[in-house]
């Protein structure tokens, strides 16, 4: 007779945590049986450290640096049982990223616009995979300071070619305003300026600048941004959606 108790009481076999051995335990692709020594090298050290924060890996041009990433993330999420995301510099290297866990058998699921966050992904069961542009916008699904909706947690975020991501991230702070775009928003801002400039004897320049009779950088003093900070933010939070709701 077979003793049901006893197979409830059985406990579930505890998931691998070390990276290596996720591998291991992973289905291969033909011709696939262990990982490079620079891989191998690269998750022991990581591994060891995996409690620090902002931690820069670098591995040699086709040195497998996304099964490296994966086996990271997989690796987080079976020890803390918490999201992770994976960012990447453009879609097509999004795409390359789920090819990948897909050949491994790594679960991972695609960021969707539009869409809500994928409850495999709240749940620490699948790795969202999306551009740098899903994290960093101005109406961020994982939360933007100040605009009320609650934050998402996370327990890792792998930003795949750092390097390259500055520009993007550097987009996502920056609000550009032009003269020909936005020509009443552009005159409003120059206008609140006007009185800086002639204090410092500059108003001709300024003013052959934001004619556009001549091509240079008028920089704002310090000073005069400083004095007027609140009254921008107040006024640029009036007009944001005409220049860039994302920002």
């Amino acid at each position: 007779m077979v003793d049901f108790k006893k197979l409830r009481e059985a406990k579930a076999k505890p998931k691998a945590i070390n990276p290596r051995e996720i591998f291991n335990s992973l289905p291969k692709p033909p011709g696939i049986n262990d990982i490079y020594a620079s891989q191998a090298e690269v998750l022991d050290a990581w591994f060891a450290r995996r409690t620090e924060n902002d931690i820069v890996v670098k591995l040699h041009t086709g040195g497998g640096k996304t099964l490296v990433a994966l086996l990271m993330a997989q690796s987080v999420m079976n020890e803390t049982g918490e999201p992770v995301l994976y960012l990447a510099p453009t879609n097509q290297l999004v795409e390359q990223v789920l090819a990948k866990s897909k050949e491994y058998g790594i679960s991972a699921v695609p960021y969707t616009k539009g869409q809500q966050l994928p409850a495999d992904f709240h749940d620490g069961k699948s790795v969202l995979v999306g551009s740098y542009e899903t994290l960093f916008n101005g109406r961020s699904k994982f939360g933007v300071r100040g605009s009320g909706h609650e934050v998402t947690k996370v327990g890792a975020i792998v930003l795949d070619d750092a390097h390259v991501a500055l520009s993007s991230v550097r987009d996502a702070f920056t609000l550009t305003i032009t003269s020909k775009d936005h020509k009443e928003i552009y005159r409003e801002l120059a206008d609140r300026f006007r009185p800086a400039f002639k204090e410092v004897g500059r108003n001709g320049t300024f003013t052959d600048i934001v004619t556009g009779k001549e091509h240079g950088v008028a920089e704002v003093p310090s000073w005069a941004w400083h004095r007027k900070l609140d009254e921008l933010q107040q006024y640029l939070g009036g007009v944001v959606n005409e220049i860039d709701p994302f920002v």
